[in-house]
Formats: structure tokens, sequence, C-alpha cells
């Protein structure tokens, strides 16, 4: 909606018994047109003190005086937009808007119906609007100088500060809007140009004033102002809602883009902010489809290790970033010192913060060089980031991340191939964090010591709120905090494999909880290779990829159908699984009540083996259970 601002706009609203009052000549100045219609000649407009001739006639109806309405708008600095279709004439002045439609007497001031006495007319193919009603809602005020025949119209250009616009967050792009939302029959509306605008591979045309074609994520669609008939991809489709233009743009119903595209749609109004979310830009990976019926309680992983030769830094405590953890305005929140003789050293940075410092925030990945004679490369470098600002952190983040991860779409970074020389400190990656907003990153990074010798280095993830150089920030990691057990350490490998005992087909379903307790005790406290100020175990394996073996034994070699299920243990859970090559994506699954069924799995011989990977897409009560079964 239009903000409200405090302006005083005098326009002239006079009954005819007022003119008449004036005596014989202001009968006589009266000219009879129509039934009940009058032109009223010799009446002077005076705006701020000065004279406004209209080029038309002044008319009077029913004992109210009619201005054109083209002119007046004009004359007090008010946006005129024209429906012919439905020959309705708007104006927009001051953060009001005021919709007239000629020859009905219903109105529309901000969106709100409004009787008028006197309705809107055609004459001469001018629109002519009724001034008291007008200057009503228009908050003005009129002064008639009877004796001189004269309207003053005096405008008050003071202001108030209009408010705060809306934020809108387009998948991961923050998004200061430049227009309103509107609100209309209960219905979310948008320009369209925030679609196309801000998503790869799309297009739009105005292919007539009243229709706007735009292409996106495979879809053509075609609005057409006012209209509920909808083309989509050729084909016609009625809707609830009406796309209507405003300020020359298109706007289209927001939960009917959302929901034809796929996706979910938030709107914080206390905030003024609106997230959007569309799975073709979003996610790589399709959902699991959610199954609500009951599990059996899985047994533990009975073996498990670790594995790979990239390490794994975590930097998720303190979680949420306050002026009490973080009193200094540079800071160091986690910190991995390296000393390796091995010609790569292959690092994962995972990331998880919560700003509540009351101000912005700037994060980054360094890397100081603390040896004296060898330089660094960085040999590889790519990642990922999700910032969010509601409470849908799991499906904001963690899921894009963990798709991103098995699909190994991580995004190349510009720190590739830097160069440090010793004593040196660059950064890899930096992130902005607004107030009350999550960040979550996922950054592998690869550096060899140019010389040969040893590779002697510090990775940090810091932070800063007043711009402070991030390469400068050299302390210590701040105190974690103790009253929210979230992970941060150092461990020397970012992926797990578990083998599960051999399933033989014809037996009873089976069930397997993939954990951090009595078979992988790997990311502990005690195990963390970073404790300086504090560490704090990686129960729930944020930042690693599970990997799971299920050994299938089949007597007869005949093909067999195996169902294999995921559910989640102990709270909440959602995640992302690759079987086959294949990434699908799982909701958020209620503990022993819901489970996902991954696709049909055929052995074919006496023995095979399915091997499935795992990421988590956070959550503060995991891991996950995997049940085997044959069909």
């Amino acid at each position: 909606m239009f903000a409200r601002l405090r302006v005083l706009v005098v326009i002239a609203a006079v009954a005819l018994s007022s003119l008449l009052s004036a005596g014989s000549s202001s009968v006589s100045a009266a000219t009879l047109i129509g039934k009940g219609l009058y032109i009223k000649n010799g009446v002077t407009i005076e705006i701020d003190g000065k004279k406004t001739v209209f080029n038309d006639p002044i008319l009077n109806k029913s004992g109210h005086l009619l201005l054109p309405m083209r002119d007046l708008y004009e004359a007090i600095d008010a946006k005129v937009y024209w429906d012919k279709k439905n020959q309705t004439a708007s104006a927009v002045r001051n953060g009001k808007r005021v919709d007239l439609t000629i020859n009905s007497t219903i109105a529309k001031v901000n969106d709100k119906k409004v009787t008028m006495n006197v309705a809107p007319l055609m004459y001469k193919y001018r629109t002519y609007v009724p001034l008291r009603f007008v200057s009503e809602n228009l908050d003005g005020k009129v002064y008639w100088n009877q004796g001189e025949q004269t309207v003053e119209i005096t405008l008050n250009h003071q202001k108030i500060p209009p408010e705060d616009p809306y934020v809108l967050h387009m998948n991961n792009k923050r998004i200061i809007m430049e227009d309103p939302l509107e609100e209309r029959s209960g219905r979310t509306y948008i320009p369209a140009d925030y679609f196309y605008n801000y998503l790869d591979s799309t297009s739009s045309n105005w292919v007539t004033d009243s229709q706007l074609e735009f292409q996106v994520a495979g879809l053509n669609f075609v609005f057409t102002n006012g209209s509920q008939n909808v083309l989509i991809n050729q084909e016609n489709v009625q809707i609830e809602e009406k796309p209507f233009i405003e300020s020359g743009k298109m706007y289209v119903p927001v939960h009917f883009i959302v929901n034809a595209l796929g996706g979910n749609l938030r709107i914080l109004t206390d905030k003024r902010e609106l997230y959007i979310y569309l799975y073709h830009y979003m996610f790589t990976s399709d959902f699991l489809e959610k199954t609500e019926g009951s599990t059996t309680r899985p047994a533990y992983v009975p073996n498990a290790s670790l594995e790979g030769s990239r390490d794994l830094l975590v930097s998720d405590n303190p979680e949420r970033v306050t002026p009490a953890l973080v009193p200094n305005p540079a800071a160091t929140l986690a910190q991995h010192n390296v000393n390796l003789a091995d010609p790569v050293n292959e690092h994962r940075i995972f990331g998880w913060h919560l700003n509540k410092l009351g101000k912005e925030a700037k994060i980054g990945i360094t890397i100081q060089n603390t040896s004296s004679i060898n330089s660094l490369e960085v040999t590889g470098s790519k990642g990922y980031v999700k910032t969010s600002g509601n409470s849908w952190i799991n499906y904001d983040i963690g899921l894009p991340i963990a798709d991103k991860v098995l699909n190994d779409k991580l995004t190349d970074s510009a720190s590739m191939g830097m160069v440090i020389q010793p004593g040196e400190t660059k950064l890899i990656e930096t992130y902005e964090l607004h107030p009350n907003y999550i960040i979550g990153f996922l950054q592998d990074v690869d550096i060899r010591s140019i010389n040969g010798g040893n590779s002697e280095y510090t990775i940090r993830t810091v932070l800063t709120t007043n711009n402070t150089d991030l390469t400068r920030i050299h302390s210590e990691p701040v105190p974690i905090d103790p009253y929210a057990a979230h992970p941060r350490g150092v461990w020397p490998n970012a992926e797990i494999r578990a083998v599960l005992p051999a399933y033989t087909v014809g037996s009873p379903e089976v069930g397997y909880n993939i954990s951090n307790g009595k078979t992988d005790h790997f990311l502990t406290e005690e195990n963390s290779l970073a404790k300086v100020n504090g560490s704090v175990g990686n129960s729930g394996h944020f930042g690693m990829n599970y990997k799971v073996d299920i050994p299938i034994i089949n007597p007869t070699g005949e093909a067999k159908t195996i169902k294999l299920k995921i559910a989640g243990r102990g709270g909440l859970y959602s995640g992302a699984v690759k079987m086959n090559g294949i990434v699908y994506l799982i909701p958020t699954l209620k503990p022993s009540t819901e489970y996902v069924e991954l696709p049909a799995y055929t052995v074919a011989g006496a023995e095979d083996m399915i091997s499935l990977e795992i990421m988590h897409a956070g959550g503060a009560s995991l891991p996950a259970a995997i049940y085997v079964e044959a069909q």
C-alpha cells in the first residue's frame, strides 16, 4: 500500500447553493448543458496564491462542482493513470490513491470502497471528477471567496517519512523494493519485473499496452490488466486474482506465481519482509515425497570410520553472536593452525552464525601465512553461502548447501590461484550479514607450499562491525557460548563411512541409526584439533558427508526389489541423499511418524552393494535412520 504522508491539499469543493448565494451574477454565469448539468463560468482557481487556468470549463452537477481530472491532478502534482477498458481514472499523490470510474458512485481510496454523492462523468471526451470527494480523500481543505468568485487552493508540502520499504528475498538475493506491495481482496501483488529482473534465464515483453508476457523456469505467462484469464504456455487458465497495471508496471499475484513455478512463500508483515523460494532456482534436486507412518526403533551402526583427506573446521559457536559474547568490533570466531608437510592440504570451513549485534556485520575466511620462508598457493577454492532472516533456517540454508555439495556444484571462488607470501594474510571469502539474519557457508580450500617445505598457516573465520580490515584480525577465537552447545572445532576428516551388516533378501525389515553415538565418536570435543577458548563436539555431523554402504545377499539370484526408507531420529530431520549418482532432497520429517522412500533398487545377482551419501541440513537433534527391506 502507499505510505501515508501528511499533506494538506486544498481543492475547491463548492456546492451549487453556495455559488448561487452570490447573487444574480452567479446565476447568469451558469449555463445549462444537460439535465442537472451546468457549465459554471467566472470561477477563478488559485493554487498556492497563483492563478491556475484550465483549458476546459468547470462543471456543476446536482450541486457539486467538477473539474477536468487530468488538468486538476497535474496542477497539484498528482500522478494520473487511465484504464481505458474499465473507464477508471486513478490519481496518486503523497501516498494516497483514489480510483474513480466513469458514471459510478462507487470509488476506491487506497483500495477501500467509498460511496460518492455524484459520479465522475465524460464531457467532450474529458474526464470530470467531483471536487468535494477528491478534496476530502486527499486530506484537503477549501476556501471559497464568494465575493471574488474564487476558489483558493493551498498546498502544504510538509511530508512525513514514508514507511520503510519491503525487503524481498528472491531465493538468496536480498532486494530493497522500490515499489510497494499491494493487497487486494486478501491477495498480495508485486510488479512482475521483480521475478524477471532477479532470476536467471528469464525475459519479458509488453504484447500490448495492457498485456505483459514473461518467460521464467520454462513457463510462458501472459497477464492482462484487470483480467482473471492468464495464458500459460498458450493455454487459457482462469485464476482467482486479477493482475493490474500501476505506475506503468504489471502487478502479478505472488501466490499464483510461486505455486505455478513450484516453491514457497512467506510474508513477514511486522518485519516488512517477503520471502520467495522457487525450487527451480534454489535447488538442483527434487524432493522425495513424505509418507506418514511409524518406523521401528533402529539399531546402531556397528562400525564406521573417518575417510578422505579433507579436514573440517566448524565455526558454529557462538551461534548467536551477541555483544556479550563478541564485545569488540573485530573478532575471531574460529581458527585452525596448520603445520603439515603434505604437498597439498585440503580443508573444509563450515560456518553458521546469527547476527544479534544490533548492527551490520561482515564475516570473512582468512588465511595467515605464518611461515617465514615458504609461500602458499590456493590451488582450489569453491563454496556456497546462504543467509536468512526467518526461522526456516534448515530449509533456507541447510538444504541448499547439502544439495550443492552432493551435486558437486559449489561455486568457484576468486581466491583460486591466490599466492600468500610469508607473513601475509589474505581473504578467501567475505560475507555481509544483516542484523537478525543467520548465515550458513561451506568453503572447500586447497593449499600447497610453493617452496616445497612445510606449510605453516592459520585459517580463521573473522567478524567485524566497523569495517576493520578482515586480514588484520589475528586475535584468538572468542570464548564459546557455554549455554548453547553448538559445535566448534577442527577434525581431521570431513567424511564418515559406515558399513551396515549385510541384508539378506527375504529377511524382515532392518533399520540402522547413523549417528555419532555408540559407533562413531569422531567429532568430539576431546578429538578436536583446535581447543583455544573452548571446543564443542559436532555430534550432528554439520558440514560432513556421511557415506553408507549396504551389502545385499540374494540367495536365489533372481531379480529382487529393495526398498529403502529414511526417517528422522530424536527430532525434526531434513537433508539430502545421493543414490546411484542422483541426489534427492529430504523434506522435514517428524521423528518416528514420517519417512521418505528412495527409488526402488533392483538386485539381479547373488550379491550387490547399495551405496548412499547423506548430508544433513542442520537441526539440534540428528541424525537419521536407514531402513532396508526386500519386496
